[in-house]
């Protein structure tokens, strides 16, 4: 019973943060460069690193992590309001259909 607790709210967070990521309005994606090698500490060599091989549109180094940090615009760019609103309904529902499972279950 204590798993299924844990599992549902991290579900519930992690669905939050999908949601609240969606509507924040950034169209900017962000990732951590999976070819740059070691610290980052100058922009210029991330960028260059980011748009060579990791084919995004641009890059920086991060200031705690000193991680290389490669940025483009969303997918969800051109999806209109609408489809938005849809799909951010969708996944409250889905994840109001997963809590009353769970509760069921027990």
């Amino acid at each position: 019973m204590a798993r299924s607790i844990y599992f549902i709210s991290f579900l519930v967070l992690a669905i939050t943060l999908f949601v609240a990521n969606g509507v924040q309005g950034s169209n900017i994606c962000k990732t951590t460069s999976k070819y740059y090698r070691g610290r980052c500490t100058t922009d210029s060599s991330c960028r260059k690193v980011c748009i060579e091989k990791d084919k995004f549109e641009g890059g920086q180094c991060t200031i705690i992590k000193k991680n290389c940090l490669c940025n483009k615009q969303c997918v969800c760019h051109n999806i209109p309001k609408d489809a938005r609103t849809i799909l951010v309904q969708d996944a409250k529902t889905l994840e109001a259909e997963l809590l009353e499972e769970e509760i069921f279950k027990a």
